[in-house]
C-alpha cells in the first residue's frame, strides 16, 4: 500500500475493509499536521491564555465581527501539506482530511467557498476552497470575485486595506452561512467576505478555514 501523502510504501493489516479504503496515510504523515485546539475564540491563532488575539481586536475595533474555527496551524508541516495541494494541484489530499472536515459540520448551514477570480481559476483550473466546502456539507456558489493583487506579494498592513474584490452574485437558499477557505492569515479575505454577505441581507455568517498562520514564525508566501 502506499501512502497517499508521501506516497512511500508501507505495510497495513489486512482485513475485508483493507480492499476497499484507498486513500491510506502512513503512521509519519497520519500526524504530520498540527490541530488548533486552543487559542484566540474568534480564530483560533494559539494564545496562551486563551484571550482574544490582536489580530481579532483589530477587526472588533472595526466593527467587523466574525468567528472563524481554525482547524490546523499554518507551520512548516502544514506550508508543505498547502503548497503540494494548492498550487502542486495534488487535490486527492484532501480526502486525508474528510473525516476532520466534515466534523465541523452544522445542520442547516449553506457552506460557501471562498472564490476565485476568473483569471486565477483559469490559471489553477480548480478553486480548493470548493473542494474543501464539499467535504463538509452542502454548497452554493454565492460569492464571485474580482481580479486583484495577489496577497502573495502584499504586506500584512496592505492585505488589511486592501479593496474589496467580493460581490453576491445570488442569494443562497437559508440564512446562516458557512465561509470556507484554505488559510486564515490577517482575516482580510473572510471578514471583506462576510461583510459582503451581511450587506446582501444574510442574517448569520461564521468561517471555517483549514489553516491558521503563526504570527510569530515566518513562512512561505501563501
Amino acid at each position: 500500500m502506499n501512502c497517499l501523502v508521501c506516497r512511500k510504501p508501507f505495510a497495513v493489516p489486512w482485513s475485508p475493509a483493507t480492499l476497499l479504503k484507498r486513500d491510506w496515510n502512513c503512521p509519519d504523515c497520519e500526524g504530520m499536521l498540527t490541530p488548533l485546539v486552543a487559542g484566540c475564540p474568534r480564530c483560533g491563532h494559539p494564545t496562551t491564555d486563551g484571550a482574544t488575539c490582536p489580530d481579532c481586536i483589530r477587526w472588533l475595533a472595526l466593527g467587523l465581527d466574525l468567528t472563524v474555527r481554525s482547524l490546523y496551524a499554518y507551520d512548516e508541516a502544514g506550508a508543505n501539506w498547502l503548497h503540494r495541494y494548492k498550487f502542486g494541484g495534488d487535490v486527492v489530499l484532501a480526502r486525508q482530511l474528510r473525516n476532520v472536515l466534515r466534523a465541523t459540520r452544522e445542520p442547516g448551514v449553506v457552506y460557501v467557498p471562498i472564490p476565485l477570480s476568473e483569471e486565477r481559476m483559469r490559471t489553477r483550473r480548480f478553486n480548493q476552497a470548493e473542494l474543501l466546502a464539499r467535504m463538509i456539507g452542502p454548497t452554493e456558489q454565492v460569492l464571485v470575485k474580482s481580479e486583484v493583487s495577489s496577497q502573495r506579494e502584499l504586506g500584512k498592513e496592505e492585505r488589511r486595506h486592501r479593496t474589496n474584490p467580493f460581490a453576491v452574485q445570488q442569494l443562497p437558499r437559508c440564512g446562516k452561512i458557512v465561509l470556507v477557505d484554505d488559510v486564515y492569515t490577517t482575516g482580510t479575505t473572510l471578514h471583506q467576505a462576510a461583510l459582503t454577505l451581511r450587506w446582501a441581507g444574510v442574517e448569520q455568517v461564521s468561517a471555517v478555514c483549514l489553516f491558521r498562520t503563526l504570527n510569530k514564525l515566518k513562512m512561505r508566501p501563501i
